[in-house]
């Protein structure tokens, strides 16, 4: 970083002129503050983000009587290089949590504003600025290290205080959703429609198609090794094909018990705090994959991507009652009726239909979840055309049995519970 201009912003994104970053800072403090410069802190680990640019920076400013101030925030910028930035479609993943921050949210958090929650969801990265053009577009959230939050390793399964802590998040997130429906129906409406589907959608397919392939691939040969001749063979080749991909689609589009869901519900994109070495705290971060749809896509993502059998075997059932009693309590403290908006028994009708979508989603997940930081897929690129991500993602299947069995776990847990 050290070629750059720390007097303006502009050079990061064109769209970030001292003028906005002056109004972003004003509304940040509550106060005039007039931005003066800016000081890089570092970078975030490598293999962290695949669709954005990010750094990590601190942000400085003055108001009208010279007293100093800064914010210290996460910066994610589109990638500058053009071939990487159209293979990716960085910009509709932008744009999709720009839309969410500037308009969903705020929306679920005044109407949960207008009730008694007694504990209210706020567990998410706030927003500092954010702006796009399909070019230079660029979002900056609080650095939420500076209250001691953190990420869990994500070569590890999330044990269960960690996946008790994401459940709860989860679960009062989602519960704004299910009353602002049944409450404000047509608000709810407009809200659900200013966020689009960003991966399992038809139109999509094409762009998709050759790595999909490839992850179904890892996944029968990580079952054909760890459990051969099995009837989990037999199920995973019946499963991984590509008319599975429609079915997914399928479930996005089901709006029956939609709620704006986080979408991307994998080990990265949880931020933990930490007492005695235990979490006693989670944070939601990273929305550009955000629909609408049943929260059994996120629920089932986070068993498949983030947890072990070990620690399935042992909490799976406690987990989703865990889940649904915070979604419930939360519903019916914003005076909605839990039993009648989504009960028991539609949720875990929901967990049986839809599950199989976060063992589908784990295909991609697992593989880059157990890369080693320093194996990390390189994002650099050249030139400017828009490529086929299977020609970048070239992951290979699993090198240890280790890895093969966090994929293989997961379709005998589905298989044993008649998922698939």
């Amino acid at each position: 970083m050290s070629n750059e201009d720390y007097s303006t912003l502009s050079g990061v994104s064109p769209l970030l002129t001292d003028a906005k970053v002056s109004e972003s800072l004003t509304a940040w403090f509550g106060e005039k503050v007039t931005f003066t410069h800016w000081d890089y802190v570092s970078d975030t680990g490598k293999g962290d983000a695949y669709l954005s640019e990010v750094i990590r920076i601190r942000i400085h400013g003055k108001t009208d009587e010279g007293i100093p101030k800064h914010v210290q925030v996460i910066l994610k910028s589109i990638p500058k290089n053009t071939s990487r930035r159209l293979t990716f479609r960085s910009h509709d993943f932008f744009k999709n949590e720009i839309d969410f921050y500037q308009q969903c949210l705020p929306a679920l958090l005044k109407f949960q504003a207008k009730k008694n929650v007694k504990d209210p969801f706020d567990k998410y990265a706030k927003i500092l600025l954010a702006y796009y053009d399909g070019v230079s577009d660029v979002i900056a959230l609080e650095d939420a290290s500076l209250e001691q939050f953190g990420s869990a390793v994500r070569q590890e399964g999330i044990d269960y205080d960690h996946c008790k802590l994401t459940f709860k998040v989860l679960a009062q997130y989602h519960a704004m959703s299910f009353a602002m429906r049944d409450q404000e129906p047509l608000e709810f409406d407009r809200i659900s429609k200013a966020i689009k589907e960003m991966y399992y959608d038809e139109s999509v397919w094409d762009w998709y198609q050759k790595f999909w392939a490839r992850i179904c691939g890892i996944a029968i040969d990580a079952v054909e090794k760890e459990y051969p001749n099995s009837i989990y063979v037999e199920k995973i080749k019946e499963f991984a094909v590509p008319d599975r991909y429609k079915n997914m689609c399928a479930a996005t589009k089901d709006k029956t018990h939609g709620v704006i869901s986080h979408g991307d519900c994998w080990t990265n994109n949880f931020l933990y705090k930490y007492e005695n070495n235990r979490p006693i705290d989670a944070k939601l971060i990273d929305f550009q994959l955000t629909r609408c749809a049943s929260p059994v896509l996120d629920i089932s993502f986070v068993i498949y991507a983030c947890t072990t059998k070990e620690m399935r075997d042992k909490n799976y059932e406690h987990l989703l009652r865990y889940y649904y009693e915070v979604l419930s309590t939360n519903i019916n403290e914003m005076g909605s009726d839990a039993n009648k908006v989504y009960s028991w028994d539609m949720f875990m009708g929901e967990i049986r239909k839809y599950s199989f979508f976060g063992l589908a989603f784990s295909f991609e997940s697992t593989p880059f979840i157990i890369l080693a930081p320093e194996d990390a897929v390189s994002m650099e690129m050249e030139g400017d055309e828009k490529r086929n991500i299977d020609d970048f993602w070239q992951i290979k299947p699993f090198k240890t049995k280790e890895g093969r069995l966090r994929e293989a776990n997961n379709i005998v847990h589905c298989v044993d519970n008649g998922y698939i």
